[in-house]
């Protein structure tokens, strides 16, 4: 069985599988062998993949908090402005939010981001004699 390269990093460093074994050596030469079969190369697949999936949907959770952030930003700047631009502002920021990858964890992050300044916004609204509590 030959050996393959399966991952060059940039600064030389590589992985490769052959000969039963998947070995990982430094830019220096130096190498590390473990023992592999093919039941064990599927699952080191699978959870390299998973791992790739988690960091993507954590990116989208950061750029959902990111819209966010700007969306309340925004709405601050445009106190006293016509609700109609606020409006615009909102639809604007949930259209770059539905053409995220990884749309549950964006809008979760959307959220976070607006959840916060909403609840603190409702308990400090006016009292008025009557309401009920």
């Amino acid at each position: 069985m030959s050996t393959t390269t399966i991952y060059t990093h940039p600064d030389g460093h590589e992985i490769a599988v052959g000969d039963g074994l998947l070995t990982a050596c430094t830019s220096e030469g130096t190498a590390v062998s473990l023992p592999i079969g093919p039941d064990g190369l599927r699952d080191v697949a699978a959870k390299l993949l998973a791992l790739a999936d988690a960091d993507e949907a954590d990116g989208a959770e950061r750029a959902g908090a990111a819209l966010g952030g700007e969306l309340l930003a925004e709405l601050l700047a445009l106190r006293c402005s016509p609700q109609a631009d606020a409006l615009r502002h909102v639809h604007g920021k949930l259209l770059a939010l539905h053409k995220l990858e990884h749309f549950d964890r964006a809008a979760g992050g959307f959220a976070v981001a607006l959840v916060a300044v909403l609840v603190l916004g409702i308990a400090n609204l006016p009292k008025f004699e009557g309401a009920k509590q």
